[in-house]
């Protein structure tokens, strides 16, 4: 039987593959040419790989907040801070009758660290903002924004890098025995308690009407790391921040009781950052580095690519000499196309690559668009499980399958106005610092580590 629509076959071709493989971020990267329908390879297509430096991303309504800072020997130094704003418990909220305080915890749950984790310690400060983050109406704020800050030290705490330790706490639980309990790691540090009586629990009933009229005394916390206590090249962690009272302000108190004399209660102000009250400030350093030198080139490809994770860089790819491929056959069927980009060896330790890569293009307005192998509306759309980006660490390798993109390019269905290999996921802004790591892979004018857009075709004379 001859097949007559390209679709159909390929429709066929995905079936085949998909029913033998048990993992499906590994679909097709195995593939052997030499199968049933006598697919053809080639992976010597022309590629221009050109790196640049991502805009300016949100720093706040984000699934984690970042903090630390991070010398790194390729990427430069990095340097996180944090601005959190609080809600109050409640309208009116009260300590009760004659009030005595115990302490006030900033409780921040981790989400991840990179960096370096052994024989390192951290020493964390807290200072008050001398600006509003919290807003009844949440803004946008950029990460290279600069917050305004006291100087006066609230807190100074000194860590390890020991996020994933789970700790013992004591629960107080109102007019029963208190009891303890074990939960993931948390950074928790004291605050001043005079900063806390004169800011929270000494405020008169008109400052604790709403929320706005508490926030503009209270402000914020600002949150950031003393760089010339760090030892050896430091590190980068993330919180949760988003998840609303995960990340909070715990205020522990003593109040007079009616029953049992003096009673042991908590207030939790929480940190609501999926309203905006949670914001990243960035400052990347690259004096000096050949990330520096490779954003600065006027080649037209570069020979090393440096992706870095919290919205840093991304390459752009061309492919100038993609319409010669129709010379390869009569009529011509993508069966599969993937860019495969590899690791530079030695550059993954000791500090690991990034998990995965992402794709994407640009529109006519310069706007970002998913490839039609991601976008749920296209019948070619196998989601971004199949498209791949994963790291391989087997083949140090990252292979991204972009089958239903050359396809459309190479028959004109879509032009290419930029096509774009990010560590950010373009669908969900929000994920952007999710990914801490950083990778090198080769360019498209690397001699040992290039990367390749390898095509299986199928000639359907």
């Amino acid at each position: 039987m001859r097949f007559k629509k390209s679709d159909l076959l390929t429709l066929l071709v995905s079936l085949f593959v998909f029913a033998g493989c048990e993992n499906p971020s590994g679909v097709g990267l195995d593939l052997d040419p030499n199968f049933s329908l006598n697919s053809a390879v080639v992976d010597t297509t022309t590629l221009i790989t050109k790196l640049q430096k991502q805009d300016s991303v949100m720093g706040n309504f984000t699934d984690r907040s970042v903090l630390g800072y991070f010398n790194d020997p390729i990427f430069g130094k990095t340097t996180a801070s944090m601005a959190l704003g609080i809600i109050m418990p409640s309208v009116n909220y009260t300590f009760g009758t004659a009030p005595t305080l115990d302490s006030a915890v900033l409780v921040l749950p981790y989400a991840d660290f990179y960096g370096d984790s052994v024989g390192t310690s951290y020493t964390i400060e807290v200072r008050q903002l001398n600006e509003l983050i919290y807003n009844v109406n949440p803004r946008t704020y950029y990460a290279n924004k600069q917050w305004q800050v006291n100087s006066t030290l609230l807190a100074t705490k000194t860590i390890s890098a020991a996020y994933r330790d789970s700790i013992t706490l004591q629960d107080i639980v109102v007019g029963k025995r208190d009891t303890i309990k074990r939960v993931p790691g948390q950074l928790r540090i004291k605050l001043d308690p005079n900063f806390i009586i004169n800011n929270i629990i000494g405020l008169d009933s008109l400052s604790k009407i709403s929320n706005t009229a508490f926030n503009n005394i209270f402000k914020g916390l600002y949150i950031s790391v003393n760089k010339t206590t760090i030892t050896n090249r430091g590190g980068l962690f993330s919180f949760d921040t988003f998840t609303n009272g995960a990340s909070r302000l715990d205020v522990f108190y003593k109040k007079n009781s009616t029953t049992s004399g003096r009673d042991t209660l908590v207030n939790t102000f929480a940190v609501n950052g999926g309203s905006g009250y949670a914001a990243t400030e960035l400052n990347w350093d690259l004096t000096g580095t050949a990330v520096q030198t490779e954003l600065q080139s006027t080649n037209r490809s570069n020979d090393l690519l440096y992706f870095s994770g919290l919205g840093g860089t991304q390459v752009k790819v061309e492919f100038p000499n993609l319409a010669k491929l129709k010379a390869l056959a009569t009529n011509l069927t993508i069966n599969r196309a993937e860019l495969i980009f590899t690791v530079k060896n030695g550059t993954e330790i000791p500090y690991g690559p990034i998990a995965g890569l992402r794709v994407y293009r640009w529109d006519i307005a310069n706007r970002p668009q998913l490839i039609a192998d991601e976008t749920p509306n296209d019948p070619r759309y196998i989601g971004a499980g199949f498209v791949g980006g994963f790291y391989s660490p087997t083949t140090k390798s990252y292979s991204v399958n972009v089958t239903g993109y050359i396809q459309d390019l190479l028959r004109g269905r879509t032009v290419n106005y930029g096509t774009f290999i990010s560590p950010s996921d373009i669908t969900r802004p929000g994920s952007v610092f999710n990914t801490l790591r950083r990778s090198v892979v080769g360019g498209a004018t690397n001699p040992d580590y290039k990367v390749k857009l390898k095509i299986f075709y199928t000639d359907q004379k």
